[in-house]
């Protein structure tokens, strides 16, 4: 018969090699592309989740639509290129800044006159952008030499769909092969647009990895992401400004309306099919705005769709916000699926129930989504998460079906061991594992370390919770080792906060002075740490408090949870201290009680004589500022004179004090205690605090 630890053996095995199987069919299928339509899908639902956004001002849409085609007696599928010429003239003089055609004017008009006409008003407009198509079945679709020679730039409008016919991305630049083995590069509409309305030069600067800039020295360039554009789209086209194209052709629009605006033409003639389905249109069904006046046409035609030249509107408006969407790294991807699958192993563990492991099966699909939707409407990051979610789900199917297997062996392992012994309810508490527990606590004396981060809470917001993760992390992985260098006991981390006592379990009396030394480690450390490249360590500060005094110790909880840890006012005292830090501007505070037990070891400063949040007794405190042996005489004479106008301080000595801290910071710029301290004497001079007054402050916060 297998023994029970060789099954359990067996078991973790078994989950390792599964975890693999697992692991490896879902990294190659992401690969492979299997999950790019869930992705996408996803993706999409974060647009969705997201809502309406807000938009600039600075984009116009002047629409060609029903009511303009038959205003204006669209004749035989085009519009009439005097009245283009009338439009681009009647916006020029209302101080329309830029103007694109979402058309590509590559044939001569029947009226060469016409043609000569509009070339003329985009001359003399001098702020018109064409369009090209940059590949057809006819390769190049170029607008007239008679236009070119007008416009200030054109760009092409042809855009790369995904596989599910929607429309997420553009690229920035067509490369076309010259003749001489060079490339010549032509930008998106849109890219010509932006460039156009910062009025700078077709430069481009490929030196960085992850982006590459547009404008010369002496312009403002504009950092773009690379290699493609992810659209930000933030609702669909009714969200931009909107002219009717017979309103401005017959120049019957307020110029406030456009002055200084980007003014995009396009058509939303259902008939011209320039229609495109989008993130956040997939969603919704314009069709019942206009299916009584169309009928089954809007079904087939335009369903679901924004006009094209509200995407590349959208586009433009990506540019002009810099509101880069950034999709995350195949590889990164990779290595998050990786560690999720590995926290999959989850499921294997026997204790689990299934009802728990479905619980934590939701759960863990809803953080994975929430924390990938958060990336993006915080950090507009993009992260594929239907690996993720793959990878999850299977660890949960192939743990469940592990664990029904060995725990029929398991049972039939125990029973067949203590079946005819034991009674069946026995036999169930052995194969549950059950044990008894005893509580015991005891009092001790014993030293407290309180460690906090300054500000953590905002850098946090500003990193995510990618960055945070990695942050904290790191930051754990160098100061937990100092307390057990140390001899400390760590009782717990309280989000970006340390608690650790010495002393115990195994006591030894010199815990104030561990205390002290890990204190001391812990800054030094952090000095090592902001010298590391990972985001936001070099924004950390810390503050840590020191106590010591008699606590209650022990295995403290219940038979269902327990914690080795301490209570008492000493504990609630040394935490008072830490915060006291930032009153201060210190790192290290002391109480009297640890400063008393650690000698002449250490260099202290006497900061003040406190009560605090909970006390009834005044103590005093001391900042614990390094090594006796390691000061240097400028720290020791500020020390010195600080402790004069301290002396003098506590005696009213107002003027005396107040030379004296100044003298302080000249040694030690930036000195808090001193700086504090001069304050405390302006508002003296003008309130002076009572006869009996000794020099103590009082803390009503924590």
């Amino acid at each position: 018969m297998v023994s029970a630890k060789r099954l359990y053996r067996i078991q973790i095995y078994c989950s390792l090699i599964l975890t693999g199987i697992v692991a490896a069919g879902i990294i190659f299928s992401y690969n492979y592309g299997l999950f790019r339509i869930s992705d996408n899908y996803i993706y999409d639902l974060h647009i969705k989740w997201r809502g309406i956004q807000q938009i600039s001002d600075k984009i116009v849409l002047v629409l060609m639509d029903e009511k303009s085609a038959a205003e204006l007696e669209r004749h035989k599928g085009t519009w009439s290129r005097r009245q283009l010429g009338a439009a681009i003239r009647n916006l020029s003089n209302a101080g329309a800044e830029v103007i694109g055609l979402d058309m590509v004017l590559s044939s001569p008009d029947l009226d060469p006159e016409a043609d000569l006409y509009l070339a003329k008003a985009i001359r003399d407009s001098n702020n018109v952008v064409l369009s090209r198509v940059s590949a057809s079945h006819a390769g190049e679709v170029l607008p007239l030499p008679i236009f070119e020679e007008s416009m200030i730039g054109d760009g092409f409008i042809d855009v790369p769909l995904d596989e599910d016919e929607i429309l997420r991305k553009i690229r920035f630049l067509n490369a076309k092969p010259l003749p001489d083995g060079n490339l010549q590069l032509s930008p998106a509409f849109s890219l010509e647009l932006a460039r156009s309305f910062y009025n700078i030069e077709f430069s481009l600067d490929f030196s960085e990895k992850d982006y590459f800039g547009i404008g010369s020295e002496k312009d403002k360039k504009i950092k773009l992401p690379y290699p493609e554009l992810i659209i930000n789209y933030k609702g669909d086209y009714t969200l931009f400004q909107q002219i009717s194209y017979a309103d401005v052709v017959m120049n019957r629009f307020p110029e406030s309306k456009v002055r200084g605006k980007i003014i995009l033409f396009g058509s939303s003639l259902a008939a011209q099919k320039d229609f495109f389905t989008t993130p956040f249109t997939r969603f919704q069904s314009p069709v019942k705005d206009y299916k009584e006046k169309f009928g089954t046409v809007v079904d087939e035609v335009l369903g679901v769709k924004d006009p094209g030249v509200a995407c590349h509107a959208y586009a433009l408006e990506t540019i002009l916000s810099q509101e880069f969407i950034k999709h995350v790294s195949g590889n990164n991807v990779i290595l998050i699926t990786a560690a999720i699958g590995i926290a999959g192993l989850i499921f294997y563990i026997p204790a689990i129930t299934f009802i728990w492991e479905a619980v934590i099966l939701f759960a863990g699909l809803f953080a994975i989504t929430s924390v990938s939707h958060l990336l993006f409407v915080k950090n507009l990051v993009w992260l594929d998460i239907a690996p993720s979610v793959g990878i999850f789900t299977g660890q949960f199917v192939f743990g469940v079906m592990l664990q029904k297997n060995f725990d029929k062996k398991r049972t039939a392992h125990v029973t067949g061991l203590f079946g005819r012994y034991v009674s069946p309810g026995v036999v169930d508490n052995i194969i549950k594992g059950d044990i008894d527990t005893t509580l015991k606590g005891h009092s001790q004396n014993l030293s407290i370390l309180f460690s906090d981060l300054r500000s953590f809470t905002t850098i946090s917001e500003e990193l995510g919770a990618e960055d945070t993760s990695i942050l904290l992390n790191t930051y754990f992985d160098a100061m937990i080792p100092l307390v057990f260098k140390n001899k400390g006991t760590l009782d717990k981390l309280i989000g970006d906060a340390i608690m650790a006592f010495f002393g115990a379990p195994v006591s030894f009396p010199d815990h104030p002075e561990k205390a002290a030394e890990t204190a001391l480690d812990m800054i030094e450390a952090l000095k090592k740490l902001k010298t590391m490249n990972v985001r936001g360590m070099d924004k950390l500060n810390l503050g840590i408090g020191l106590n010591t005094g008699t606590v209650t110790i022990g295995n403290l909880g219940s038979n269902q949870f327990m914690d080795y840890t301490i209570i008492g006012d000493a504990v609630n005292l040394a935490s008072r201290l830490e915060g006291l830090n930032k009153i201060y501007g210190t790192n290290i505070i002391a109480s009297e009680f640890t400063a008393k037990g650690i000698g002449n070891r250490f260099l202290l400063r006497e900061l003040d004589i406190v009560r605090v949040k909970g006390k009834e007794n005044f103590v005093t405190i001391f900042e614990v500022t390094g090594y006796a042996e390691k000061a240097d005489a400028r720290i020791s004479e500020s020390i010195n004179i600080f402790h004069e106008g301290l002396s003098a301080y506590r005696n009213k000595k107002w003027d005396n004090a107040e030379e004296l801290f100044k003298k302080t910071i000249e040694l030690k710029p930036s000195d808090g205690p001193s700086s504090l301290y001069l304050k405390s004497i302006e508002k003296f001079r003008l309130s002076p605090p009572p006869d009996n007054w000794n020099g103590s402050a009082v803390f009503e916060s924590k």
